[in-house]
């Protein structure tokens, strides 16, 4: 389908496209369904660009529109929307779970099944790439390295839209992000399941998975050597310390760039047998350390500007003593995101939820960030 041409001075605040919105062919101002927002016009008018381009149709003329034609009940569209993301989330695991029994079975996956199950999530992330990476940081049950690979793919999508990408980058970056350590069920499973630290003979073992990989996504599933490429060099460090190949800065591609950060923070976050969950704060502070020397700079600031400081589904306590969890990340003013409140500055927990926007209550700002051990013990959990 033909691009259509659209002036900025006819963009509004809340416009919504069916399809992407583009600046030109590697930028992307809005994603699909997602509303234009009044900084990203102001900006255009700033750099001097007078049109903007997409083979989509608008589907909502502004906020003001959306107002007027909101259906009775729609304030509850936050929940609807997050258990669209949760629903396809939780397909997106089964899918996974169901390519790596088959992968370990020696059967054949369907490309297609991949493709289309990609499809749903990007949409969903392209909706609410907030609500996306705060399901990243729920506890999901299931097995470790299925989860890992759907929050590894909501997180490269994420940081795909920081970098401008348009589907036809997101899609591939997505399924190589989802599929990236696939090449484990080819590992001894008493290596993967082991608590504690690995010997350097099964630790050479586990590296092996990379080239497994590479050969089950190109040879087995039939999927395009630059979606095979991001699971053999997702190990591989900007410094050239990484393998299997030990390849450095632009040598590896930039899908696999992008991932590599993205699985490291998933890593960490996360409960293991041998060892507590890093706080996102912490494991944000672990990627800077690596940035210049493990991580390609460029990756990690625009993975950083989609999670912000102090990422959604982050627990903070307050100036004046309230513990709340953030809800919403503010890219302009990354110290000031949209929080929920779990416990008041009386100690005492809600019963709805209280959202607090600290880019407006000037007086209110994050004290610290709250470890997941210290919230269940004020929450009487612990």
């Amino acid at each position: 389908m033909a691009l259509k041409k659209y002036k900025v001075e006819d963009l509004k605040p809340g416009m919504v496209f069916d399809k992407a919105v583009y600046v030109d062919e590697n930028n992307i101002l809005a994603a699909p369904m997602v509303p234009i927002k009044e900084v990203d016009i102001n900006r255009l008018i700033k750099w001097g660009i007078e049109e903007v381009e997409t083979s989509g149709v608008v589907i909502k003329q502004s906020v003001e529109d959306q107002v007027k034609k909101r259906p009775a009940g729609d304030d509850d569209r936050s929940e609807q929307d997050s258990s669209s993301i949760k629903t396809v989330w939780d397909d997106s695991y089964r899918l996974v779970e169901d390519i790596f029994e088959k992968t370990r079975n020696g059967s054949v996956y369907d490309k297609d099944a991949i493709m289309n199950g990609i499809d749903d999530l990007l949409i969903e992330v392209s909706k609410d790439v907030s609500g996306a990476l705060s399901e990243v940081t729920v506890a999901h049950k299931g097995k470790y390295l299925h989860n890992l690979g759907v929050n590894v793919s909501i997180l490269a999508m994420a940081t795909g839209f920081s970098l401008g990408y348009g589907k036809e980058k997101l899609t591939p970056l997505g399924v190589g992000a989802l599929l990236h350590d696939v090449g484990m069920v080819r590992v001894p499973s008493y290596i993967i399941e082991k608590e504690g630290a690995l010997t350097p003979d099964e630790y050479n073992r586990v590296k092996t998975h990379t080239v497994y990989g590479y050969r089950v996504v190109l040879n087995e599933i039939g999927m395009e050597n630059e979606i095979a490429d991001i699971v053999m060099q997702h190990h591989e460090m900007y410094d050239g310390s990484g393998y299997p190949r030990k390849l450095k800065g632009n040598d590896i591609s930039v899908y696999a760039r992008i991932v590599s950060v993205c699985d490291v923070f998933a890593a960490m976050i996360k409960k293991r047998s041998y060892r507590e969950e890093h706080l996102s704060y912490h494991a944000m502070k672990n990627i800077l350390g690596g940035s210049n020397r493990k991580y390609d700079p460029d990756i990690v600031k625009a993975f950083l500007s989609s999670m912000a400081i102090h990422p959604v589904g982050s627990v903070v306590e307050l100036n004046n003593g309230v513990i709340a969890k953030v809800v919403s990340a503010n890219p302009e003013l990354p110290l000031r995101p949209k929080v929920t409140v779990l416990i008041d500055e009386f100690g005492v927990k809600p019963g709805t939820g209280i959202i607090i926007d600290l880019e407006s209550e000037k007086s209110v700002f994050i004290k610290k960030p709250v470890a997941k051990v210290d919230l269940k013990q004020m929450l009487g959990e612990g």
